[in-house]
Formats: C-alpha cells, sequence, structure tokens
C-alpha cells in the first residue's frame, strides 16, 4: 500500500513539475517575442528618421514649390588672394550652418531640411543653382551617381535610400574621412555624421561636384 502511495506521489510530482515546465517554457517564449517586437520597434524608431516627419508635413508644404530666394542666396565674394578651390568653397560653407535646426521645407540658415541645405550652400559657395528636392537632384543627376566610394572627394553629393519606395529620399555633402554634412530629421540639427552603419547601408551613391558645375 505504501509503495502504491509512494508511487501515486511520485506520478503526481512529475505530472506538476512538467506542467510546470511547460508554463515555463511558453512563459520563456512569451518573453522572448515580447522582446524581439520591442527591438524591432526601436529599430523602427532609430532607423527610420524621415516617415513621422514627410506625414507631418505632406499636406502643408510643397517642396516642388519652394524655390531660394536670390535676394537671400546671393554668392559670395571671394578675392583673387583666397585661391580657394570651388570644393573648398563648399566645405567653407556648409561648416557654417553647423547647429542649425531642421525643419521640413526649411531653405534658409534659420532652418534648413537636407536639400535645403545643399542648394543653399552651393548658391553661396559657388553660384550653382541646383534642383531644389532630393528626389528633383535624383532624377537629374541619377545618369552621372557614382558607387565607387573610393573615387569620392570633398564637396561631393552624397545620396541615401532611407525610407519607403522611393529611390531617394535624402542627401548631404561629403566632408572627407568619411563624413558628411547633412540636416536629418525632425527635432535634429545640422551636424557631419559618419557614413558607416545606417548611413553606409542605405547610401546610393554620390554625385561628382564637377560634373554638374
Amino acid at each position: 500500500m505504501m509503495y502504491f502511495h509512494k508511487r501515486k506521489f511520485l506520478t503526481i510530482f512529475f505530472i506538476l513539475i512538467n506542467i510546470n515546465f511547460l508554463f515555463s517554457q511558453d512563459s520563456i517564449f512569451y518573453h522572448i517575442d515580447k522582446k524581439f517586437e520591442e527591438s524591432v520597434k526601436r529599430q523602427e524608431q532609430l532607423f527610420n528618421f524621415y516617415k513621422d516627419d514627410f506625414n507631418d508635413w505632406k499636406d502643408k508644404v510643397d517642396l516642388t514649390k519652394v524655390k531660394i530666394d536670390p535676394e537671400k542666396a546671393q554668392k559670395n565674394n571671394y578675392s583673387d588672394e583666397d585661391l580657394l578651390t570651388d570644393r573648398e568653397k563648399i566645405i567653407l560653407e556648409s561648416n557654417k550652418y553647423l547647429g542649425v535646426p531642421y525643419i521640413w521645407g526649411g531653405n534658409t540658415p534659420k532652418a534648413f531640411d537636407c536639400s535645403g541645405l545643399v542648394v543653399w550652400t552651393l548658391r553661396k559657395a559657388i553660384n550653382l543653382i541646383i534642383p531644389r528636392t532630393t528626389m528633383q537632384q535624383y532624377q537629374k543627376f541619377n545618369i552621372i551617381l557614382e558607387k565607387d566610394m573610393s573615387k569620392i572627394k570633398n564637396g561631393d553629393l552624397v545620396y541615401f535610400k532611407t525610407f519607403g519606395t522611393n529611390p531617394v529620399s535624402h542627401v548631404g555633402i561629403y566632408t572627407g574621412n568619411n563624413t558628411f554634412i547633412h540636416s536629418p530629421k525632425k527635432n535634429d540639427y545640422v551636424k557631419k555624421s559618419k557614413i558607416s552603419g545606417f548611413w553606409k547601408d542605405n547610401l546610393i551613391g554620390f554625385v561628382n561636384i564637377e560634373k554638374i558645375i
């Protein structure tokens, strides 16, 4: 009789252990799933720099109608003694705007979006006027877009595909040492970034500035 009770007790004990193990296993997988979901959300927040900003402003600002005011973006006057190349002028001019806040549609030193910064800088530095939006620039320059980054030089324009189905959605100015200056996103400001990680993964190429002057 005692053997029977002992065996019954052990059977119940093992059943309870197995049930507990199954619940624990379910709990482990549940937490793994939750962690994965949280990780995906963090990645979306980290890498999708532009989607929220685009949705906020797409019906308020028609970037195709935003143009540089020539009176506001007059070319700098350089003396012959300066002996600066066009590339050096572009870098010097772009560096003036480090810290300027980002705003969608911004095209003056009060605030810039990515293409606004590039358009303004080229107009001021070397009197070059290019299309206002990143997409318009891509449509005009994609035939000369280069992908061999060993050939890139200071002052070249770098293009990225950062969201959606658009072939391009971001632009900046190459500043040497694998860095570029750009106006990245809402609640941010003009800064220099390394072309690594996210930016390297989403780089589509660059335009040699000498080919469009």
